[in-house]
C-alpha cells in the first residue's frame, strides 16, 4: 500500500505515473481513507496510513486528483463519489485550495524516495523521467504529529442495521435483520447424495455418464467481530432507534425496532421496525461513516 508523490503538486503526481500504476491508486486512498475514518476497519499501524493521518481532507484532494487523471486517459471511475465523500470540500477549487496540506509535503528527501522507488518499478517507463534519480532509495515513512485513532461514538448515537432485502421503498419497511453471514447453500446442497436417476446424464451418443454435480458451497461461520454485532442487535431494546440504509445507497429509513425478537421468513433472528421519517444520505453529519463494511454499528446522530 503506498501513495506516491514524485512531485509535491498531487496533479504533477499524478500526471507523471503509468496508467495501471495511477488506477490502483484510486483504490488505495480509498482504503486509507477508510482506514483513518472508520472504526476496525483497517490496520493503522501501516506507514502509508499514518503518515495521512490528521490529513484526511489532504489525502482526499491527492485522490481526486488521481481520478482526473484517470479519466483525463479516457477510463471510466466508479471511486471518485465514495472518494469525495470523506471530504466533499476538496471537489470545489474555492474550498480545496485552502485544505491544510501535510508538514512533510515539499520534503525533497521523501519525493527523492518515491522516485526511487518508482524507478525500482518500472525502469522502463520512469528511468528517463526520472533521470539522475539515485536508485535503490528507501521510502522515507513520515509520521504524524499525533495518532488519531478512529472509534465508535458512545453516546448521541443512533445504531445502523444493514438490513437484508430493504428495497427502495422506506413505507414498506416492517421488519429488519442482519444478512447472513456467507452466500446460502446451493440449491439441494441439504441431501448432499441424489438418487442413481438424478447423479446421471446422456452424453451426445445417447449412453450414460457420471452427472458433473454442483460443488458444494462452504458456509462462513460468523468472526467474533460479527457475533459481537449480532448479539448487540439481539438484546437491543424495544423503541430503540436506528437508521436503515436502503438499496439504493442515498436514502436512509429512520426508526425504531418494536417488540419482541421475532423469526423471519427465512429463518433469521429479526426485530419489527417502525418508521418515523426518510432521511438523505448526505443528512448525516459524514455520511463517509456508512461506507463501514459491518453490518450493524454506530454512527453520531445527525439531529446533534
Amino acid at each position: 500500500m503506498q501513495t506516491f508523490l514524485p512531485f509535491p503538486d498531487f496533479k504533477q503526481s499524478a500526471a507523471a505515473l503509468d496508467t495501471d500504476r495511477l488506477g490502483k491508486q484510486r483504490a488505495e486512498v480509498l482504503q486509507i481513507l477508510r482506514t483513518l475514518v472508520i472504526p476496525e476497519f483497517g490496520r493503522l499501524s501501516h506507514p502509508a496510513i499514518r503518515m495521512w493521518m490528521g490529513h484526511v481532507p489532504a489525502l482526499t484532494l491527492y485522490g481526486l486528483a488521481m481520478v482526473d487523471e484517470w479519466e483525463s486517459r479516457g477510463n471510466p471511475d466508479k471511486l471518485r463519489a465514495d472518494i469525495t465523500e470523506f471530504a466533499p470540500q476538496a471537489a470545489h477549487p474555492d474550498y480545496a485550495a485552502k485544505i491544510p496540506m501535510p508538514q512533510w509535503l515539499g520534503e525533497s528527501d521523501l519525493h527523492l524516495s518515491h522516485r526511487s522507488k518508482l524507478i525500482q518499478k518500472d525502469a522502463r517507463f520512469y528511468g528517463e523521467a526520472f533521470s539522475g534519480t539515485p536508485a535503490g532509495l528507501e521510502f522515507v515513512w513520515p509520521e504524524p504529529s499525533i495518532d488519531l485513532i478512529p472509534e465508535d461514538p458512545e453516546e448521541d448515537f443512533l445504531w445502523v442495521v444493514r438490513s437484508a432485502h430493504t428495497g427502495n421503498d422506506p413505507e414498506k419497511l416492517r421488519t429488519v435483520g442482519l444478512p447472513a453471514v456467507g452466500k446460502a447453500a446451493a440449491k439441494g446442497e441439504a441431501s448432499a447424495v441424489g438418487s442413481p436417476a438424478e447423479d446421471v446424464e446422456e452424453n451426445a451418443e445417447g449412453t450414460a455418464k457420471p452427472a458433473r454435480k454442483e460443488p458444494q458451497r462452504l458456509l462462513k461461520k460468523p468472526t467474533a467481530k460479527r457475533k459481537r454485532q449480532e448479539e448487540t442487535f439481539r438484546t437491543l431494546p424495544g423503541k430503540t432507534p436506528v437508521l436503515v440504509p436502503l438499496e439504493d445507497g442515498h436514502t436512509l429509513a429512520l426508526g425504531r425496532v418494536v417488540g419482541r425478537p421475532i423469526t423471519l421468513d427465512d429463518g433469521r433472528f429479526g426485530r419489527n421496525f417502525e418508521l418515523s421519517q426518510v432521511l438523505e444520505r448526505s443528512d448525516l453529519a459524514n455520511p463517509a461513516l456508512l461506507q463501514d463494511p459491518r453490518v450493524f454499528f454506530p454512527v453520531p446522530d445527525p439531529a446533534l
